[in-house]
């Protein structure tokens, strides 16, 4: 019998760099670092870790930036075009292929960041293990910024479907719905190429949390809450946000 693979190790594949590497504009990367910097407000030569850093667009421009930084992800095809990146443009960055249940870092950094919905992967349990090796990781009074899809919006959003022409000519389909009883959002991806090539086609599970729900599960794990955004932009939380930004600090 053959085991199928957890939904991320299939849809974080080349597929998903052809539907979402050009929508990742340097302009937009840098608004977020900034985001990220400032939210984090830490001094220069910190040790930050960016958690499910993917072919590390954040990381290394934290790393530009002066941090002392560890992109770990799964995936080894993205933290080799990370690796690659970080040397063309001359940044130290630390790449850790690994799975985020099983961090095993005790006390290193100074801040963590989760971003672009890089949370809620997998059951109720396991993603609890996530916050609890995010916790063990910080050091006393160190910060975690986590950036999710605001599940509030999807709530009062339903069925969401939106049609996009890139710059470079393609068409992509995405459609989201939230399923109530489970809590979990069911996505789907259609890429149509404008020059004619096969069409892609992704779909990902990602269980949705409350901000509720997020205050207690970090809260239990010692990670105080202490800035709510509903955006990169600071702007206020509502059920009208499209994201959920969630700035903790490890209770010493």
């Amino acid at each position: 019998m053959t085991t199928q693979p957890e939904w991320p190790v299939a849809f974080f594949d080349d597929d998903y760099l052809k539907i979402y590497r050009p929508t990742f504009t340097s302009d937009r990367t840098e608004a977020e670092i900034d985001y990220i910097e400032k939210a984090l407000g830490l001094a220069k030569g910190a040790a930050v870790l960016d958690l499910a850093c993917g072919y590390g667009r954040h990381a290394i421009g934290m790393a530009r930036r002066g941090y002392a930084v560890t992109g770990v992800d799964f995936n080894p095809r993205y933290l080799q075009i990370a690796a690659e990146e970080a040397s063309a443009l001359g940044a130290s960055v630390t790449w850790q292929a690994g799975d985020m249940r099983e961090l095993g870092f005790q006390g290193q950094f100074a801040g963590v960041y989760s971003y672009f919905t890089s949370f809620g992967y997998f059951s109720d349990e396991e993603n609890e293990r996530v916050l609890a090796e995010v916790a063990a990781a910080l050091q006393p009074g160190g910060r975690f910024l986590l950036d999710m899809m605001n599940r509030d919006w999807l709530l009062t959003h339903p069925q969401q479907r939106t049609w996009t022409q890139r710059e470079d000519g393609a068409l992509l389909m995405e459609e989201t719905s939230l399923e109530l009883a489970t809590s979990r959002v069911v996505s789907r991806q259609i890429l149509i190429d404008a020059q004619g090539g096969p069409q892609v086609t992704k779909e990902y599970f990602l269980r949705a949390y409350t901000c509720a729900e997020l205050t207690a599960l970090l809260h239990r794990h010692g990670l105080r809450v202490l800035q709510i955004h509903g955006g990169a932009d600071h702007s206020e939380y509502s059920t009208e946000s499209r994201r959920l930004m969630m700035l903790c600090e490890r209770i010493a």
